[in-house]
């Protein structure tokens, strides 16, 4: 049956959401993506994939393009390398965005990290720091560098080993989170639009994230100021949810007043001067 038949509208809406996020899945990747290509590999008309990049397009996922359609921005291909690769690119500027981020950390806190080349290197600098904290991680190499560490009590989440980001996914992991909460959970991010919010390259990391807002009580992000402007196909956490960004350099005005008006505080490393606003 048709998704468009009036007796199915559920059904058709669900089947058109899902569809959607395949097509922004595939953008996603980088790549100018055919109307043709879509069509056969999702198994519906070109008329239904054109109507679903207008709708698309109209809500800022994507650019349409003669005969089919492209990322809204640039997209961060680095997301979907191992993360041993991910380590050395554009070190210092991560390196300064996770010191950004230290004064959010204080002793006694129950902390969630994020796996992601960034956060192991917040990791890192949290190892050197002394501070007494409780945290739990699903990147196996942030567990066994925090775990090192006298005053760090660290639980490693259960789940589906991915081996290219030394992460544990998966229901299981979703279910461990369901029986904790936590003063701090701090994340990376793909990708960062002033509109739609902190972006990723799954539907898990979506899924992470909702979960995440459920489960603490202050939600952070640690990415480098290159990630401002750069898309993705899902998004993690929209700007109202979020506590704080810890990022290397002044974001550029558009997205600084987006973050004024979801009261974002932007935190920066001790060396970048602070822009006061007008």
């Amino acid at each position: 049956m048709d998704e468009q038949d009036p007796r199915t509208p559920r059904r058709g809406a669900q089947l058109s959401a899902a569809r959607r996020q395949d097509i922004l899945s595939l953008v996603s990747r980088g790549d100018i993506v055919a109307v043709g290509d879509l069509a056969g590999r999702l198994g519906v008309s070109p008329e239904t994939i054109r109507r679903d990049m207008r709708a698309l397009e109209g809500a800022g996922h994507l650019r349409r393009v003669h005969g089919g359609a492209a990322p809204a921005g640039p997209v961060d291909l680095t997301a979907r390398r191992p993360v041993a690769e991910r380590l050395a690119l554009s070190r210092d500027a991560k390196i300064a965005a996770a010191r950004a981020a230290l004064p959010a950390f204080e002793s006694g806190m129950t902390v969630f990290l994020g796996g992601s080349s960034t956060m192991l290197l917040l990791a890192e600098l949290l190892a050197g720091c002394d501070l007494a904290l409780s945290v739990t991680t699903n990147m196996v190499d942030i567990a066994t560098r925090l775990a090192e560490r006298e005053r760090c009590k660290v639980t490693l989440l259960g789940g589906v080993l991915k081996p290219a980001t030394r992460t544990l996914v998966g229901a299981e992991m979703l279910r461990a989170l369901d029986r904790q909460l936590f003063d701090l959970a701090v994340c990376g991010a793909s990708g960062i639009d002033p509109v739609h919010g902190f972006l990723g390259p799954s539907a898990w990391h979506a899924e992470i994230g909702a979960k995440l807002a459920e489960r603490c009580r202050c939600l952070g992000f640690v990415a480098y100021a290159a990630k401002l402007g750069r898309s993705d196909a899902f998004v993690v956490q929209p700007l109202e949810r979020v506590s704080f960004l810890a990022t290397d350099a002044v974001p550029p005005a558009a997205f600084a007043s987006a973050f004024d008006a979801a009261a974002i505080r932007v935190m920066l490393p001790p060396a970048v001067p602070r822009i006061e606003s007008p």
